[in-house]
Order: structure tokens, then C-alpha cells, then sequence
């Protein structure tokens, strides 16, 4: 009979320890970030290693750091939850140093994250100095294992990695995928959803920027658009933080079982401008959609989803839709390439004029734009646009500094909030109506402007607004005083 294991252990193993430590393989579930290590990381870590050989006091071992570990008694794994970058990264050198990868791991890795593996491969080949193989012995790490899922998550979310905390997205995208694999039906059904769902979502993470640059797009869809999408209500908009995102699509989602429409593979839809008609969703699990009630099979491009960014999220396959659907209409709007006429109107708007405001400004914009094309898609987007961007430049104009509070405050001191205007609305003029009358109460900055033109973050956005508005304008001009005319001027002549 064997003896129970502890519910939670804690050892001190090396490298090589770890690996022999069970007869189970270390593996890599499907929520786990890429690898991301660059070259310089690599280097610097071949580096440091060689560097602490060569000191001849080495009875002091080389710490690591802790590793968390889920040990699976169903799969008989040893999952990673915290520490694959850095067990990747000496995978890759031991297999540099001894022609192999160590013996009792089973890590599986994305193709994203396998460019990353070769390119740190190349990295450490390139090296003028590597230690040897005796370094596995001496590398110490602090290993904590879990055999319950439950506390396996527990700890992943509120473990750090090497001090740098998990985003509230990691957490998500764990979250969520562990909702499919506990969900009821067949063991080969769940694995193909968790696949496809997890795939979809590193697609997520390497669409281009919009707003924020950095490695990972779904932090910037997350807090930037998706929160504040569903929660800027009336004059609630509160600041988007770690554990609010988590509340919002995590806690306050539905489980399986919530409605009875829903189903491993299936869940309730909502009327919107995608959906008229259906009343389920089902995903199968070489990523074909299909709708219930209407009997339609769905196009390939995720921005057509039948999806209401206010609508509940149902967990497990609902939520990864639902950031699939709202990633692809962003990158749309700001990215694809299109010959939509409309569209590219847009985005030349966008990049004369909000370019030149401050960031604060322009998430706005882009916040209040991916509303409407959501609720209208390009029907009269121009005619939004030139009314939005007069209201944020006369914010502008009037603020020497915009602040990042800026943005909360747009929504939350109008006569109403725009983002609800918007999604309560029936009809593109409804919000076109709203922000006209807006735009009359903001034609003073305007007309009182004194900005000397190209000097300073006030006088390049004046000088932006004169080259946009020339036809209009005329020759020669340098007041903004007429601005309300020329916006007018060109809604009548190219998008009545």
C-alpha cells in the first residue's frame, strides 16, 4: 500500500535532484506563459555561472530561487507552475553542455516560444565561455510541491516570479482553462478545447500594440479596453487594478451549469449586431464555430463573433472567445491591413490629429471608438470621429498637461457617460446627436485660443489640426475658431 503523500512538500534539491526526485516528468500545462528568455538573458546566465566555477570557495551552492509544482496523480506529472523560464533556460544549456536534454522532463512548448529555444540555443553556442557539466549539481532551488489543483492555483496566483508579479491576464488565462478541464465530458473533447483555446490565446499575446508597446498584447486589451468597457459606468470608474480585473473576469463569470444552454463546448449568445437569431454557440475542437437556432456556421475571423462587450462571460470557452473576438476587432481597427475606405479615413484621422495628443487622450479615443464599431461597425464612424476627437482637443487646448486621471474624468463628468450612451444605443445619430451637443458646449477653448502654432505639446496639435482642416481652413490661417464649421464642413462633403 503506498503511504500518502503530504498535501504540501518542501525540499531543497539541485538541478539534477529535481529531476530524479519522482518518477514522474516535470511537464508544462497548457495555461503556462511562453518561453520568453533573450539572448542577453541567456548570455548573462551562462555568464554568471561560469563566473561562480571558476571562484575556488564553492561549498556554497548557486541558488535559484523556489519552483512550484503541481504533482498530477491522474497524469502522473509533475507540472511547473512557477519556474519554467528559468528550467527552460538550463534545459537548453544542458543539452549545449551535454548533447541532450535532461533525462525525466516532458516540457512541450508552443512554435512561438520554440523560435525563442532556438534563438537561445544559438545564444549560448556563441558563448566565449560556458561552465561545465558539474554546475547542475551546485544549482540549489527551493522546490515547494502541491498535489491539489486547487492550491496549485492558489499559490500560482500569488506567487512571484523572480519579483516580477504574474499579470492579472496569466491568472485569467490559468483560470479559465482549468474550467474546461474540470468540466464534465470526454477527456479527448476537453484536451482539444484547452488546446485550441490556449493557442488562440498566444495569438492574443503577439498581436501588434495598440497604445502601450510591449511583448505581451493581452495586459494592454485587458486593462486599457475590456475593463474599462464593461465596468466606466455613469459616473462609477473606478481605476483598473490587479485584483479588480481579476474580480470582474474571473469571480463575476458564469460557471458551466449557470444557464442551462451551456455545455462544455456550448454557451448561451446574446442579442447584438452579430446575432439576431441564435441562441447557443458551440466550438469544436478544430476551432469550427457554430450557432444554434439559426443554424449558421460562422466565419473564421473572430471580430464577427455574436458578442456584446457587456454581455455576461460564461468561463472556460466563453471567455476565451469573448478576448479572441475583442482582440481581432482592435487590431482591425488600428492594425490589419484594409481597403475599407471608411477605416482608413479613420486611421489617417487618427494619425494626424490624436497622434499628436497625449496618450491619455488617445485612450479615449480608441476606447469610445472600439464601442461604436462594435455596437455600428463602420456605419458613420468618420462622422463619430471628427466629434470625439473636437471634444479631446478642446481638452487640449485648454491643459497645458493632461493627467493620467484625464481619461475617468471624460467619462465620468459629462452630461452622460459616452461608453453607455453608446452601448444603450439603437442607432448610430443617437450618439452622433449626443456628441454634437457636446461638441457646443466646447467651442470656447477654441475660440479663445492664443497658441503660438508648432511650439510646445499645445501648439503641435494646433498645427496638426491646421494641415487636417486645410481645404476647409484655407490658406494662411491660424486661428481654431472656425474648427466647429470645418468638422461640419467635411462630415457633409465626404461621409453624409
Amino acid at each position: 500500500m503506498t503511504a500518502a503523500r503530504d498535501p504540501v512538500s518542501v525540499k531543497t534539491l539541485s538541478f539534477n535532484q529535481l529531476l530524479v526526485a519522482s518518477e514522474w516528468p516535470l511537464a508544462l500545462d497548457s495555461y503556462q506563459r511562453g518561453f520568453v528568455w533573450d539572448k542577453p538573458k541567456m548570455t548573462q546566465l551562462a555568464s554568471d555561472l561560469a563566473e561562480y566555477q571558476k571562484k575556488s570557495r564553492q561549498s556554497l551552492p548557486y541558488y535559484m530561487g523556489t519552483l512550484l509544482l503541481h504533482a498530477d496523480d491522474k497524469k502522473q506529472l509533475r507540472f511547473i507552475i512557477d519556474g519554467q523560464q528559468r528550467i527552460t533556460a538550463l534545459s537548453v544549456l544542458h543539452r549545449q553542455l551535454t548533447g541532450s536534454l535532461p533525462k525525466r522532463q516532458a516540457l512541450s512548448y508552443s512554435a512561438h516560444s520554440s523560435r525563442f529555444i532556438r534563438q537561445a540555443a544559438k545564444a549560448l553556442a556563441e558563448c566565449a565561455e560556458l561552465p561545465d557539466t558539474s554546475v547542475f549539481d551546485r544549482l540549489l532551488f527551493t522546490v515547494i510541491v502541491v498535489d491539489s489543483a486547487d492550491q496549485a492555483f492558489t499559490f500560482f496566483d500569488t506567487q512571484n516570479n523572480r519579483g516580477v508579479r504574474l499579470h492579472a491576464t496569466d491568472l485569467l488565462k490559468a483560470f479559465h482553462l482549468r474550467a474546461i478541464d474540470q468540466a464534465g465530458g470526454h477527456e479527448r473533447q476537453r484536451h482539444g478545447l484547452e488546446q485550441y483555446c490556449a493557442e488562440r490565446w498566444e495569438d492574443i499575446q503577439r498581436h501588434p500594440a495598440v497604445l502601450s508597446p510591449g511583448q505581451d498584447f493581452a495586459p494592454n486589451l485587458f486593462n486599457r479596453f475590456l475593463w474599462r468597457a464593461r465596468r466606466w459606468r455613469g459616473s462609477q470608474v473606478p481605476n483598473g487594478r490587479h485584483d479588480s480585473i481579476l474580480e470582474e473576469f474571473q469571480t463575476n463569470t458564469w460557471p458551466l451549469g449557470y444557464d442551462a444552454r451551456s455545455s462544455l463546448d456550448t454557451l448561451p449568445v446574446y442579442a447584438c449586431r452579430h446575432n439576431r437569431m441564435a441562441t447557443t454557440l458551440t466550438l469544436k475542437a478544430d476551432g469550427e464555430r457554430e450557432l444554434q437556432g439559426s443554424r449558421l456556421l460562422l466565419s473564421q475571423n473572430p471580430a464577427n463573433l455574436p458578442m456584446a462587450l457587456r454581455q455576461p462571460i460564461h468561463q472556460g470557452i466563453g471567455f476565451f472567445l469573448f478576448a479572441d473576438k475583442y482582440a481581432a476587432l482592435l487590431q482591425s481597427l488600428m492594425n490589419e491591413p484594409t481597403a475599407e475606405v471608411r477605416l482608413l479615413a479613420f486611421r489617417s484621422l487618427y494619425t494626424q490629429l490624436l497622434r499628436s495628443n497625449q496618450e491619455y487622450l488617445r485612450e479615449i479615443f480608441l476606447l469610445a471608438s472600439l464601442l461604436y464599431v462594435d455596437q455600428f461597425d463602420y456605419e458613420q464612424l468618420m462622422a463619430f470621429a471628427l466629434r470625439l476627437e473636437f471634444l479631446l482637443g478642446a481638452i487640449r487646448l485648454d491643459k497645458q498637461q493632461v493627467r493620467q486621471e484625464t481619461a475617468a474624468n471624460f467619462f465620468r463628468d459629462g452630461d452622460l457617460n459616452l461608453l453607455d450612451v453608446i452601448a444603450q444605443s439603437h442607432h448610430p445619430r443617437q450618439v452622433l446627436e449626443y456628441l454634437y451637443q457636446q461638441q457646443r458646449q466646447c467651442a470656447e477653448p477654441y475660440r479663445d485660443e492664443q497658441v503660438v502654432i508648432g511650439k510646445g505639446v499645445q501648439g503641435r496639435y494646433k498645427q496638426a489640426v491646421l494641415n487636417y482642416f486645410h481645404p476647409e481652413a484655407g490658406m494662411g490661417c491660424e486661428r481654431l475658431a472656425d474648427k466647429p464649421s470645418w468638422v461640419e464642413s467635411v462630415i457633409k462633403r465626404d461621409w453624409s
